[in-house]
């Protein structure tokens, strides 16, 4: 038998899955310098790998692992802060990115051996090239009256580029590069998103847009921040689609396969319903979160939203524990929310310090007739930790129950209603049922005037 036969295949097949992967750089103009690659992750960035070029210019950084997906990077050259470039890494290619000049940029570098970068360059330019000229040929239509026959002339060729473009699209949709995801991400934050507050018809292409999202190549994109902010607008107050955010959330989720951006999308989705108090929105994203369980053990600040999640509206509301740590009585009482002979309770978490706390207690302060002939008792907690601050803001209250702990956010009430920032306001009926929780004064008088 002839045993070379088999190994030889075999010996191939070990060296290609044991080959590292290797970005090769020469920057003549940058020799004895160092080069940082750097991969955007979101809003996050993390670097790769330093290159240190020689006499020449010439390095190699030599990954342990390949990269686990392809994205975009960045070039910097360490004390030259101008030099900035962007690049696509992808785990199957080994290219080498050559510049001779100073600046490093799209129009004199070349990266061989990457059809990413290749594609992504010529997409890029082709589609520069027939908007500019669109663009001209609007700008040349406006000097001619419409009877003019050059306008026919101008009309046909701006029909001939857009078919052009038209055609570029088709192609950049069916490849299968990486590349082609950035172009339609591109051309999708150009087109689809750039004046999205315009009509509900704006709205309604960004909202599809948003729903169909690509969520793991606009990760790696360095256009995370850009799109989902963007996409923010269509889900605001006034808009057509507002209380519909949590539930596209969640239907993104559901198509999202790496772990990490599945995560980093929720912190983003969460910190957008906080940011609003889109606490609804909060509430639909995260039961969605406890039923698909790919968070097995949530830390920080999720884990804390998951326990808020438990005092959402129809909950009952815990008990409150009061404590004195003031006088030489320091005994720790239960006020039973189920016991608070009220028609409604309004529970206040702040803090003395928070600007949109001092925001809020005025305007509890000017209402407060018009909160009390509705029924509503007002309980405040304080965060604070120092008894000359919380004495000096809660005697201006015309509510006698304030209470603080002096143990600021870490007291047991702020522990055991979850809250995470301050004010954080819950209504509860006359058996400390939770009615809502909000976060501004405005949803306060709200309440009162229904």
């Amino acid at each position: 038998m002839n045993f070379n036969f088999l190994f030889h295949p075999l010996l191939l097949l070990l060296s290609y899955q044991f080959s590292a992967q290797e970005l090769t750089l020469k920057l003549s103009q940058h020799h004895n310098k160092e080069a940082v690659i750097v991969a955007v992750h979101g809003v996050r960035k993390d670097t790769l790998g330093t290159v240190s070029l020689d006499q020449n210019g010439i390095g190699t950084l030599t990954f342990k692992t390949k990269q686990p997906q392809t994205g975009l990077v960045n070039l910097t050259i360490k004390g030259k802060a101008y030099l900035s470039y962007d690049f696509v890494l992808s785990p199957t290619e080994n290219p080498t990115l050559i510049c001779d000049m100073e600046y490093v940029y799209a129009q004199n570098t070349k990266i061989l051996n990457s059809p990413e970068n290749d594609g992504l360059n010529r997409w890029f330019d082709n589609a520069a090239q027939y908007k500019q000229q669109i663009g001209l040929n609007q700008e040349l239509s406006k000097l001619y009256k419409t009877e003019e026959p050059f306008l026919n002339k101008l009309e046909t060729e701006k029909q001939r580029v857009e078919k052009l473009l038209q055609r570029l699209a088709d192609t950049i949709n069916q490849s299968t590069l990486f590349a082609g995801k950035y172009m339609q991400l591109k051309m999708a934050q150009e087109e689809k998103l750039a004046n999205v507050w315009e009509s509900n018809e704006t709205k309604t292409i960004a909202k599809n847009f948003f729903t169909q999202i690509d969520l793991d190549a606009l990760y790696v994109s360095s256009m995370w921040f850009a799109i989902i902010n963007s996409c923010i607008e269509v889900y605001t107050k006034e808009s057509l689609y507002f209380g519909t955010f949590g539930a596209d959330v969640a239907s993104n989720l559901k198509r999202i396969k790496n772990q990490q951006v599945y995560e980093d999308f929720i912190d983003a989705a969460i910190s957008v319903t906080e940011k609003f108090s889109w606490n609804k929105d909060q509430d639909t994203i995260v039961a969605f979160i406890i039923k698909d369980n790919r968070i097995k053990n949530p830390t920080g600040k999720l884990q804390k939203i998951i326990e808020a999640h438990k005092l959402s509206d129809g909950k009952k509301a815990p008990d409150l524990l009061i404590s004195n740590p003031f006088g030489i009585n320091r005994k720790t009482t239960i006020l039973k929310t189920s016991e608070l002979h009220s028609k409604y309770s309004l529970l206040l978490f702040y803090q003395s310090d928070c600007g949109h706390c001092e925001t809020a207690i005025e305007g509890l302060k000017v209402n407060y007739q018009d909160i009390v002939q509705k029924g509503i008792k007002i309980i405040s907690i304080a965060g604070d930790t120092v008894q000359e601050t919380y004495k000096k803001s809660a005697s201006q209250f015309p509510w006698a129950d304030a209470y603080c702990d002096l143990k600021g956010m870490n007291g047991i009430n702020f522990k055991n209603y979850a809250v995470l920032g301050t004010p954080t306001m819950y209504i509860l009926d006359s058996k400390g049922i939770i009615l809502s929780k909000i976060a501004t004064i405005n949803e306060v008088l709200d309440f009162v005037k229904l």
